[in-house]
């Protein structure tokens, strides 16, 4: 029974850095794509915030737009209608009969 302990601690020994050998690339690779893959969803994250709020502005932009149209357009209306007044003929005083 002794001989088969002392026979399985090189075996063991052997194999324990066997392991670390063979699988330590492995892990340390592995840690690097987990890695790589957080920080691309980090930064996806950040690009969606930033997308949300150039959104948000170009949408208060477009608010802002659309209210100088009406503002403009009832300017050139009043415009219009004030040079119709002032093109149009008047007609002298009326006599009373």
């Amino acid at each position: 029974m002794e001989e088969l302990v002392f026979a399985l601690i090189p075996i063991t020994l052997f194999l324990t850095i066997g392991g670390v050998l063979v699988f330590r690339p492995l892990t340390k690779r592995l840690g690097l794509m987990l890695e790589a893959n957080a920080a691309n969803k980090r930064s996806e994250e950040i690009d969606r915030i930033q997308y949300e709020h150039i959104r948000a502005m170009l949408d208060a932009q477009n608010l802002k737009i659309a209210t100088l149209e009406q503002r403009i357009e009832f300017s050139e209306s009043l415009l219009e209608a004030r040079a119709a007044n002032l093109m149009a003929p008047r007609q002298g005083p009326r006599e009373l009969t």
